[in-house]
C-alpha cells in the first residue's frame, strides 16, 4: 500500500520534510483499503454462512479477526456477533474445544454479550465445570433479568454444588416469573424442607394450591403434612375437599380414619374404614384396623367378630390372628386391673391370645410380629399347677361373659 501511494521508500530527509497533512492523507488512504477489505471478508462470510457454507465462512470470518484483531470496528461494520458466528461453524464441524475457543475469545472483546456467557454457560455445565459456568449464568441473569430459563438453570446448578441457600434464591426468582411452573414449584419447596424451613415449604404449596386449586395431589400433599404436623383437624379439612373430587381415593380415606382415631373419635374412624370396604370388601388391614378401633373401645364382641371375618376372608393372614390375639390379651389386661387381682380365668385369657398369636407365625410377613407377641404373654399362660388346682378349662367370671 505505502508503495502504492507514495512511490519508493523515501529519504530521512523526504520523511521529516513531508507535511502533516500527507501524512493523515496517506493514514487515510491505508485506512480505507483496510476498511474496504474487512468489509468485503465480512460480507463474503455473511453469505457463506447464511447458505450454511461454515467451513468457507469461517475461512473469511478468520480473515476479519486478522485484520481487525482488537475488534475497533466491529462496532461500526456490524459484526460483534463474529465470534458466535465463528462457535457455530466449529459446532457445525464437531470441534467442541474450538466452540469454546470462539465463545471466550468473543468475551474478552465483549464482556456484556449475554449471548456469549450463556452458551459457554451451557458448554461448561456439559462439562461439569459447575462453578465457572454459575458466573457465566449470573452475568446473563444480570444482563437479561427477565429471563426466566436462566434463574432455573442457575437453581439446578447451585443444587448440583449443594449450595441450597443459593439455589433458594435462584428459584424464587424463577417462580415469580414463571408461577405455573409446578415442578419448580416443587422443587422450592424440596428446597425449603432440606434447609429446615418447613413452614416456608408448607406455605409455598399452599399458595400452588391457591393457583391451582382443583389439584388433587397438592390438596393430598397438603393434607399429610398438616397430618405430620399433628393437626389431624386441618388435615382432615383438606382431605374433605379432596374427597368430593375423588370420592374413591383409598389412601386419602385410610389417613382420614387415622386422623380420627387420633382425635378419638372412633365412630368416625369406623365410617371411614367402611367406606374403604364398600369399594375393597376384602382389605385385610382396613378389616383389621375397624377391629382395633372396636378393641380400643373396649368392645370386645364386636372386636373379635371383625377379627374373624379378616381370618375368613384369609385364613393365611398373620395380621388376622394377631388381631383376634389382641382382643384376648388386652380383655384379660382389662379384667385383671378391674377385679384388682390376676387369677387363674385371666390366664386362661392369656392363653387364648397365644394360641391366636402362634397361628400367625404361619405367617411369614407376621412371623416375627407374632413371636413377639408371645413371648410377652408366655409367663402369664396357666401353669400345671394352675390346671391341678382349676378343673376347668373356659373363665367363668362375669367379666368374659363377652367370650362364650
Amino acid at each position: 500500500y505505502i508503495v502504492y501511494f507514495v512511490g519508493c521508500t523515501q529519504s530521512k530527509s523526504t520523511e521529516q520534510a513531508m507535511s502533516p497533512e500527507r501524512k493523515k492523507a496517506i493514514e487515510d488512504s491505508l485506512r480505507k483499503i483496510k476498511e474496504f477489505e474487512i468489509q468485503k471478508y465480512w460480507s463474503t462470510a455473511y453469505e457463506y454462512y447464511k447458505n450454511e457454507n461454515y467451513p468457507e465462512a469461517k475461512h473469511y470470518i478468520w480473515r476479519v479477526i486478522k485484520l481487525d484483531p482488537e475488534m475497533r470496528l466491529a462496532q461500526k461494520f456490524h459484526y460483534r456477533d463474529i465470534h458466535a458466528r465463528l462457535a457455530n461453524s466449529y459446532v457445525h464441524e464437531n470441534k467442541p474445544d474450538s466452540v469454546e475457543f470462539s465463545y471466550r475469545e468473543g468475551l474478552k472483546f465483549f464482556p456484556d454479550d449475554a449471548y456469549l456467557h450463556e452458551n459457554l454457560g451451557f458448554i461448561l455445565r456439559r462439562k461439569n465445570q459447575s462453578d465457572e459456568s454459575i458466573e457465566h449464568y449470573k452475568k446473563v441473569a444480570e444482563l437479561e433479568p427477565e429471563k426466566s430459563a436462566t434463574y432455573k438453570i442457575l437453581g439446578d446448578l447451585y443444587r448440583r454444588t449443594r449450595q441450597n441457600e443459593q439455589a433458594i434464591e435462584a428459584y424464587e426468582d424463577y417462580v415469580q416469573l414463571v408461577p405455573d411452573d409446578r415442578d419448580a414449584q416443587e422443587t422450592l419447596t424440596g428446597l425449603y424442607r432440606a434447609t429446615g424451613r418447613g413452614a416456608e415449604a408448607l406455605q409455598k404449596k399452599e399458595e400452588l394450591l391457591v393457583q391451582h386449586p382443583d389439584d388433587t395431589s397438592l390438596m393430598f400433599e397438603l393434607a399429610i403434612a398438616y397430618f405430620d404436623q399433628g393437626n389431624f383437624s386441618k388435615s382432615l379439612s383438606m382431605f374433605n375437599r379432596l374427597i368430593e373430587k375423588e370420592p374413591d381415593n383409598l389412601d386419602a380415606l385410610d389417613k382420614m380414619a387415622q386422623a380420627y382415631l387420633n382425635l378419638e373419635q372412633y365412630t368416625r374412624a369406623v365410617n371411614i374404614y367402611k367406606k374403604i370396604l364398600d369399594l375393597d370388601s376384602n382389605n385385610i388391614d382396613v378389616i383389621c384396623a375397624v377391629a382395633d378401633v372396636y378393641r380400643l373401645q373396649s368392645n370386645y364382641t364386636t372386636a373379635r367378630n371383625w377379627g374373624r371375618r379378616a381370618q375368613r376372608v384369609s385364613r393365611n393372614s398373620g395380621l388376622a390372628f394377631i388381631t383376634v390375639g389382641m382382643v384376648y390379651q388386652e380383655s384379660a389386661k382389662n379384667c385383671s386391673a378391674e377385679k384388682g387381682s390376676f387369677d387363674f380365668d385371666d390366664r386362661l385369657v392369656y392363653e387364648m391370645a397365644y394360641k391366636e398369636f402362634q397361628k400367625g407365625t404361619r405367617d411369614p410377613n407376621y412371623a416375627e410380629r407374632a413371636r413377639r407377641r408371645m413371648t410377652g404373654i408366655e409367663s402369664l399362660l396357666p401353669t400345671t399347677e394352675d390346671r391341678f388346682m382349676n378343673t376347668y378349662s373356659e373363665p367363668k367370671n362375669k367379666c368374659y361373659s363377652w367370650i362364650k
